[in-house]
């Protein structure tokens, strides 16, 4: 009687551990998992440009200049000190690059801006815009750029629905220790000349 109940124990102990045997192996297999499938980059850990949109008509062939902002993101731990954004479009669009301005506490801050322009490369118009400050550039809007429409369109070339003019946006940056910032993405912008109809409001008064 003795012997049938050392018996007994020995095979609840063995069934226990091998119930428990296939949960103890999910773990390595986890773990072997995790290191040969890491987890990719956030695009959040990149630095940032991104160009700002805008709707320049005023209705009809009237047209106002295209303002777009530049927007710094910096990348987290980096203090950037110097970006290069190569802007293109196409030179037959009907746009053209007025100017560039930085924003009035990054040009306090000792920041500069140089721009250079290129037209008519293969149908494209081409815009590099550098600002740099040993002593960091801040996230948000650091700059301003200016198009002007330089063509009349007509009703029936624009529509009423978007007529996108597609700002391309490539970026290179380093950090104020002159090391080059690897993660970096650049957002492009754009210029909206779809038709926007004006609306008169008219005001009545009763006596």
């Amino acid at each position: 009687m003795r012997m049938f109940k050392i018996s007994f124990s020995v095979l609840v102990a063995f069934f226990v551990g091998f119930l428990a045997l296939p949960s103890l192996l999910v773990f390595p297999q986890e773990f072997q998992d995790a290191l040969l499938h890491p987890e990719a980059p956030s695009v959040g850990d990149a630095l940032q440009i991104t160009l700002g949109r805008d709707s320049p008509n005023l209705g009809g062939n009237v047209f106002r200049d295209a303002f777009i902002s530049f927007t710094l993101s910096n990348a987290p731990g980096i203090a950037t000190g110097k970006l290069i954004s190569d802007i293109s479009f196409p030179s037959s669009e009907g746009i053209a690059f007025e100017r560039a301005e930085l924003t009035p506490d990054l040009e306090a801050a000792g920041a500069t801006l140089e721009i250079e322009v290129a037209e008519g490369e293969e149908d494209v118009s081409r815009l590099k815009i550098t600002i740099s400050n040993n002593k960091g550039l801040p996230d948000g809007i650091i700059a301003n750029l200016v198009f002007k429409v330089t063509k009349e369109f007509t009703f029936e070339e624009v529509g009423t629905d978007e007529h996108l003019i597609t700002l391309d946006n490539s970026v290179s940056a380093w950090a104020t220790d002159e090391k080059e910032i690897t993660d970096v993405l650049g957002e492009p912008g754009g210029i909206d000349l779809a038709y926007a109809p004006v609306v008169f409001a008219c005001l009545f008064y009763m006596h």
